[in-house]
């Protein structure tokens, strides 16, 4: 009862505010906090101790505009009422601090023996608006990745463009909303290549009009343990439909958000179309190599890619990639698309979707230590058994898991364990070949730490150490490796920069 009758009060006052006025200031702010040049407009007053903060993320964080930016879109009026503004930093701030009260009210009591849960769920709340800021470095990855002709098949039976012209039109609008938080919707397009029927097509997955958004916010909406952590229909659809003066405009409340959709976004716009999920692991596959064969080009060490072989009349795969230090120790890489899914994020009380994540992620770890029993049993065909070789097997991931801390690894160990007897693998494999999770975005720094110290000494590094092996990679080799991190340059600036050359010449 007291969760209702403190979101009574938020509602209350944003039902006060005009809707256009409000997606106008959540842009702004968002902009500030998530670029780095960005200056807030000088019709938005700002409260000193947020301009003068540090870590201005404890005072007005993405997550709390996100929640203020569907509050406004369900609630708030045409025109602002009784001179109320969200460019009024009072204003604001009874706002978000509300939706602070609320959630402490909601989370007061976390069940007993889950707050290491309460951690991964704050940390896939916020983490991911640290880590995945508009920029170069993701947006070529995941063009990579997805800009293949059987994908880019895929992507226009689904949206009717090609993925070339969905980045395209994507970062072109990024481009208006870096400066502008509305655009004209009847743009004028003067783009080679790109016509008003591809821009139709690009709104009509990426957007919808604030009355329809509206509705389909009110049916997520619950005061329960998902309340801040559901998926929303605002970051399947970030760009909103609203009619101002006899205007058709496209608001952008918060940028990131249509970043986030036009690239592991997509992913989900896509994912039940038949043939997708397996075109999509084997791009996925031949990115990482890519990674490594960039990263890595030290004499001492070679890549090996998959390679076929029969068992009698069973046909095999080898582990996707193997990064082999001569005869010292070898990184086995299993490439997975699988990522947590949203059902494990939200709630506290039901765990059924966090147990059945847990179990297909142990499961693909058993699979790289039943393909090392094959290479042990001499059966690879292109790496002989070497007794004396260390092996560290690895499970790259598109997304990051956050696997660190206690409750998850625990989770995980336990069913990795449960995993391998069933089918008949030794357990004391998992000391003797410890396993890890690391993200691609992690692998791509961590192949070039293990370039310059190899592959032992950065994989016993971090899981020899009792505290360091519940870090994540990225934690943990920021803080041993910062010389090496120092040396390293991006990766694929040279197709980034072409990247607009390919797919619009002239433009």
């Amino acid at each position: 009862m007291a969760a209702e009758n403190i979101y009574r009060k938020i509602r209350t006052l944003v039902r006060q505010l005009g809707g256009r006025d409000s997606l106008y200031v959540t842009w702004a702010y968002c902009q500030y906090l998530q670029l780095n040049e960005f200056e807030l407009p000088r019709d938005i007053e700002v409260g000193r101790q947020f301009l003068d903060s540090d870590i201005p993320q404890g005072i007005l964080a993405e997550w709390t505009l996100e929640i203020i930016a569907k509050e406004a879109i369900r609630h708030a009026d045409e025109e602002p009422r009784r001179g109320e503004s969200l460019r009024r930093w009072r204003t604001l701030a009874l706002v978000a601090n509300g939706i602070r009260d609320l959630e402490n009210e909601i989370y007061a009591e976390v069940p007993e023996g889950h707050i290491h849960l309460e951690v991964m769920r704050v940390s896939h709340r916020q983490f991911v608006w640290q880590q995945q800021r508009f920029g170069w470095v993701p947006v070529i990855r995941y063009f990579k990745m997805f800009n293949t002709p059987e994908i880019s098949e895929f992507a226009r039976a689904s949206t009717g463009l090609t993925i070339d012209q969905i980045f395209l039109i994507g970062l072109l609008y990024l481009g208006t909303f870096a400066s502008h938080s509305r655009a004209v919707k009847n743009v004028n397009v003067q783009v080679p290549g790109i016509s008003p029927r591809h821009i139709e097509l690009f709104l009509a997955f990426t957007s919808r009009t604030r009355r329809q958004l509206a509705n389909m916010l009110r049916a997520e909406h619950a005061l329960d343990d998902g309340f801040a952590y559901r998926y929303s229909s605002l970051r399947e659809f970030p760009l909103v439909e609203i009619s101002y003066r006899g205007q058709d405009e496209i608001a952008c409340p918060l940028p990131t958000l249509l970043f986030w959709r036009i690239t592991n976004g997509l992913f989900y716009s896509l994912k039940d179309t038949p043939g997708f999920p397996t075109a999509f692991g084997k791009s996925f596959q031949r990115f990482v190599g890519e990674v490594l064969s960039a990263r890595i080009n030290n004499a001492e060490m070679s890549i090996l890619e998959e390679r076929e072989f029969q068992v009698g009349k069973n046909r095999k795969d080898s582990v996707d990639w193997i990064v082999l230090h001569g005869e010292q120790a070898a990184l086995f890489v299993e490439c997975k698309t699988k990522r947590l899914t949203w059902a494990s994020k939200v709630g506290l009380s039901d765990l059924a979707a966090l147990e059945r994540d847990i179990r297909k992620l142990a499961g693909a770890v058993v699979q790289v230590y039943k393909t090392i029993r094959d290479y042990r049993e001499g059966r690879y065909p292109h790496l002989a058994f070497v007794e004396a070789l260390k092996v560290y097997p690895a499970i790259v991931t598109l997304e990051d898991w956050y696997l660190f801390g206690h409750d998850l690894p625990d989770r995980l160990d336990l069913a990795v364990r449960a995993a391998m007897l069933a089918v008949g693998l030794p357990i004391e494999w998992l000391d003797a070949m410890p396993y890890s999770i690391m993200s691609v975005h992690e692998l791509d720094k961590a192949a070039g730490v293990i370039n310059a110290v190899g592959v032992e000494n950065f994989m016993s590094g971090k899981l020899t150490d009792p505290e360091r092996r519940r870090w994540a990679f990225g934690a943990y080799y920021s803080e041993r490796y910062r010389d090496q991190l120092k040396q390293m340059d991006h990766l694929f600036r040279d197709e980034f920069d072409a990247m607009f050359a390919d797919i619009a010449p002239g433009s």
